[in-house]
């Protein structure tokens, strides 16, 4: 019985065995993965669900093919786009995978809104995988509609490479700061870096080769020698270059270097002829000279950057992880810069409701560059005439720029490490729990070096003429001794400066997100609730080290006497400042959705800070943000509305309150040592600032209208934004009677409005198997108005402050000018005083009212900016070309004029336009050089060159149209890869900053924006 018994079980066991193998058969699915344009994608990675051992990639046309079982769930997975799953079939399957959400952020927004302060300035917000990393003042984000913005946005943060970023995004409106907290009034650049996804398997070698080409003069307005030397000489015929009017100088050219060769007797003769044909032949030589300081301090080089990365992922755990080294001989001779970096962002799940995430980013820079002379200041800075191998006159003593920037140096240690963990919970498709933590370090050790051989350290030693030795501010002259001769304080060596700035930032953020539907779907609610805290801590300081022998094995001999002399300079040897930043916020959003097509969302952030020290009075500030979106692509008449394609709106209005630029919530009290002669020292405390308890945080409100829609089965997209920002409370000066003895104190007095459009458009102009044709168009329209100020700005303030002005009824940064009447017969410049009248050298620069004479020149802010990209594919080829304009903004020529000229300064191509003889003022405005006898008759003449200085003539446009980057790509075909272990081959060769194709001709060559140089990139790529 037992034995029949037991068949009969093996018998059912078999029988039960083979009907689930040939229920779980396999099938050949079979498909193609296009993105949501329609057009194919190559490299997807296709996996099986829960199984990593079934695992393919698309081919170059999108096409996959994997034998699996029957049911399976296929997961799809590409950097910048949303992870997408489906369901294995028999029938030939079309899978689309949509941008992710920063991906198609990133396409719509390249500048930021103008941010309603009156003084203080607000930059973007760098966001590293969610955490707030620094504002950044000197990033272009016009750039980040270029094909290459993620070569440039790893360029501005330390320890990434552009194969570590996956994807960017952009965010500009008030949603920012309810994100982000107050520190996002800026706007936001949020990066995701790299991470790999499940069934993923892949080594990548990557080589970046960047040549930058040295600078030329066809971008600076720098007169050639020839042209240079017409004006030396017609300033020597003049009388302005004679001995005694060159050699006793603080600095000296080839006249001054002229002159002192003749006095200098060596080896049984002058250094110089001093007969008419040997002083000839001299200047002659100089004037053919033509040095050109680029070529002199700039080389041409290679910088190389060299990343390998390994990418895995499994069922419970995935990695990517990165080691590269970016080497850099320098741009400059005198240039050179090593950086080392390591990356890893992992994810584990060792539970199904747990998941671990863990991101680690170090990198170590050494750097090497100019100390108190930077060579491209000093080749802007450096007449054509001088001879690159002799030394001239600076500061009293001898100066040459080749061999100062081999004794003037300074050496740069940079680290930067960022931590990171997250720990997500996620019971239920209902409810998920978040908690994140990041420490951030960074410090960075600069030692400053000027050897006793360098200009800097000679100085201290200058007093080989008595003139000299009387008027060197080096040298030390008791104050209370009107008759003591001055004394040398550094006898001996050289000094060096050794700078240190340190920062450590903690945050932690804590999530938790309810998402729920009802009614069958019709409704959708999201609830998400949590707080951040951070904890920001910054050290900076920096210490002289005097007499120092760095040929003596950096023996020190310094001198008692020498901080006698920084004491009566009220100088000091050493600085060190502290700060500390904390900062909590609880925050909540709600996010409603009816049928899929309406949708209200809501956001409110409460905000608290340190910024204000003990006073309670302004510590916390609300937050909100409240939005309204519509998509009509889901009605039902949306049908009769060919040929769109999709359509969707959204409205939204919010308040950011935003710190001010002054914390004087309470009184706030400094120390300070006033002087005092001699050893005495009487250390004392001042109230630098009064105590304002009405003082509160600067408020913007914001309303923001966005339009989005696609034509033609979205082949045309289009995004347009209109804003409008308010500021109130904006703190300003706020005059008094003089209560507690300040009658300038700042208060919460001044508002301003802001304004602007943001479009956005996108065009798949030809789409065919081999060949495509992409154009994306960005345009924004930036302005703003100040509505309220009680200051009291003055003529000099106006048309002289370096970051504009603020005046009721225009834009801030605004530049004013005096108005330019013509110039007199003897060739000096007259103009329109306050009364109408024609005035030469009476302006009243510190006048305070009948200021409307004055003409309104511009602001310095670009009103208008945008790009315009077209991207083309033939085959495995790729071409891109970027284009980048910026119009509305202004600025103000470099001072250059004045009644008296020297033969070191450098001057710009006006002056081949300058006033020579009576009539010339009829077809010119650049003034005549004085003579030295036209000096002594006007004694304040000096007062017209200034003024002309500060006149609408001396204004130019910072237009411009750029042809910014131009890049060609080629990937290697599968066919041709098959036969080898790699999986990919990617080659791009690309040139940026090409050339301007417009700017304002009264720049005279100079570039409307800072220099940045001509480059060729070549990247390679090679995927195992």
């Amino acid at each position: 019985m037992g034995t029949h018994l037991r068949n009969l079980i093996v018998s059912l066991i078999l029988c039960i065995g083979s009907v689930t193998a040939v229920c779980a058969q396999t099938i050949l699915v079979r498909g193609k993965v296009l993105d949501s344009r329609g057009a194919p994608l190559s490299k997807v990675s296709i996996s099986v669900k829960l199984n990593n051992a079934k695992h393919t990639t698309t081919d170059k046309e999108g096409k996959f093919s994997l034998e699996v079982a029957e049911h399976a769930t296929l997961i799809f997975t590409l950097t910048g786009k949303k992870i997408t799953e489906a369901t294995a079939t028999k029938s030939p399957l079309e899978i689309i995978l949509e941008d992710s959400d920063e991906q198609q952020k990133g396409a719509t927004v390249t500048t930021m809104r103008q941010t309603t302060s009156i003084q203080t300035k607000y930059y973007p917000l760098w966001v590293i995988d969610g955490v707030v990393y620094k504002q950044d003042s000197t990033f272009n984000t016009a750039d980040l509609a270029s094909t290459d913005a993620k070569r440039l946005i790893a360029a501005a943060l330390p320890g990434l490479s552009e194969r570590d970023i996956e994807s960017y995004s952009v965010i500009t409106d008030a949603s920012a700061t309810a994100l982000y907290g107050n520190q996002a009034t800026g706007g936001v650049i949020s990066v995701r870096t790299r991470h790999a996804g499940q069934g993923i398997n892949r080594f990548t070698y990557t080589s970046q080769l960047t040549y930058r080409f040295i600078p030329s003069y066809r971008e600076f307005n720098i007169l050639n020698s020839q042209d240079q030397m017409s004006v030396l000489r017609e300033l020597e015929s003049g009388g302005s270059l004679t001995p005694s009017s060159v050699l006793y100088q603080t600095n000296y050219g080839i006249y001054g270097l002229m002159y002192d060769n003749a006095i200098k007797y060596h080896g049984k003769k002058y250094l110089q002829d001093n007969t008419l044909e040997g002083r000839s032949l001299y200047l002659r030589q100089a004037e053919l000279r033509n040095t050109d300081w680029f070529k002199e301090l700039f080389q041409h080089s290679l910088r190389h950057q060299h990343t390998v990365s390994l990418s895995s992922g499994g069922q419970v755990s995935n990695f990517y992880a990165s080691l590269g080294a970016t080497i850099d001989p320098g741009w400059a001779k005198v240039q050179s810069e090593n950086t080392y970096f390591f990356n890893l962002n992992a994810t584990f799940k060792p539970h199904k409701y747990w998941t671990f995430g863990t991101i680690v980013n170090a990198s170590y820079t050494r750097d090497h560059d100019g100390g108190d002379f930077t060579p491209l200041y000093t080749a802007q800075t450096l007449s054509r005439t001088l001879d690159p191998e002799q030394y001239y006159l600076y500061q009293y003593a001898p100066y040459n720029a080749k061999e100062e920037m081999r004794q003037n140096y300074r050496d740069v240690d940079a680290v930067n490490v960022r931590l990171q963990a997250s720990l997500a919970y996620h019971p239920s498709e209902k409810f998920n729990a978040s908690l994140l933590g990041s420490i951030q370090y960074y410090n960075d050790l600069t030692e400053f070096v000027r050897t006793e051989k360098s200009n800097v350290s000679e100085r201290f030693r200058a007093m080989n003429k008595r003139l000299i030795r009387d008027n060197n501010s080096y040298l030390y002259k008791p104050a209370d001794d009107v008759y003591a001769v001055p004394q040398v304080v550094m006898p001996h060596g050289g000094y060096r400066t050794i700078q240190e700035y340190a920062s450590r930032r903690f945050d932690l953020q804590a999530r938790a997100t309810y998402t729920d539907t009802f009614d069958d779907g019709k409704h959708a609610l999201t609830l998400v609730g949590g707080s951040d805290l951070y904890d920001y801590f910054e050290r900076n300081g920096w210490h002289n080290e005097y007499g120092v022998n760095f040929e003596l094995g950096q023996l020190s001999t310094f001198d008692p006497m020498l901080f006698r002399w920084l004491h009566d300079r009220r100088n000091n040897y050493y600085a060190r400042s502290t700060k500390l930043l904390r900062n909590v916020a609880f925050l909540g959003n709600l996010s409603y959705s009816y049928l899929g097509r309406y949708t209200l969302d809501g956001s409110l952030r409460y905000e608290g800070t340190n910024h204000f020290g003990k006073s309670r009075l302004v510590r916390w500030i609300p937050t909100w943000n409240v939005a309204l979106g519509w998509d009509l692509s889901s009605e039902d008449f949306f049908h009769y509305l060919q040929p769109l394609s999709s359509l969707s709106t959204r409205l939204s209005y919010g308040m950011t309150g935003t710190l001010p630029s002054v914390y004087n919530a309470d009184q706030r009290i400094k120390g300070y040592l006033p002087f005092r002669p001699g050893e005495h020292i009487a250390p004392s405390l001042y109230i630098s600032e009064p105590a304002n308890h009405d003082l509160t945080y600067e408020k913007m409100y914001e309303l923001n209208w966005s339009l989005n829609f696609g034509l033609l089965q979205n082949r045309i997209g289009v995004s347009l934004s209109l804003y409008s920002r308010q500021g109130r409370d904006l703190v300003d000066i706020s005059y008094n009677q003089g209560t507690g003895g300040f009658f300038k104190p700042y208060g919460n007095v001044a508002s301003m409005e802001a304004k602007g459009a943001e479009l956005s458009l996108t065009t798949q102009n030809i789409r065919t198997k081999h060949f495509s044709w992409t154009t994306s168009f960005s345009y924004s329209r930036n302005t703003n108005k100040v509505t309220k100020l009680l200051s009291q700005s003055d003529v000099s303030t106006l048309v002289g402050s370096s970051d504009g002005a603020a005046r009721v009824g225009y834009p801030l940064a605004s530049i004013f000018s005096i108005p330019f009447y013509k110039l007199s017969e003897e060739g000096f410049p007259l103009f329109y005083n306050h009364e109408g009248k024609i005035e030469r050298d009476h302006i009243n620069f510190s006048a305070t009212d009948h200021l409307d004479y004055l003409k309104y020149s511009g602001t310095l802010t670009p009103t208008d900016q945008g790009g315009l990209n077209n991207s083309f594919r033939l085959g495995n080829f790729t071409l891109s070309a970027y284009i980048l304009y910026s119009f509305g903004s202004v600025k103000r020529l470099p001072a250059q004029f004045s009644a008296n000229y020297y033969d070191y300064e450098v001057l710009g191509h006006e002056f081949n336009r300058r006033w020579k003889t009576p009539g010339d003022e009829e077809h010119t405005n650049v003034p005549a050089i004085p003579t030295a006898d036209q000096r002594n008759r006007y004694p304040n003449l000096s007062q017209a060159y200034t003024t002309y200085d500060y006149s609408d003539v001396r204004i130019a446009r910072c237009d411009y149209i750029q042809l910014r980057d131009v890049s060609l790509g080629y990937s290697l075909p599968k066919s041709v890869l098959s036969k080898s272990f790699l999986s990919s081959v990617d080659l791009k060769l690309q040139a940026s900053n090409l050339f301007l194709i417009y700017a304002d001709k009264k720049l005279n060559g100079a570039l409307p924006y800072a220099y940045t140089p001509h480059s060729l990139i070549f990247t390679c790529t090679v995927g195992i």
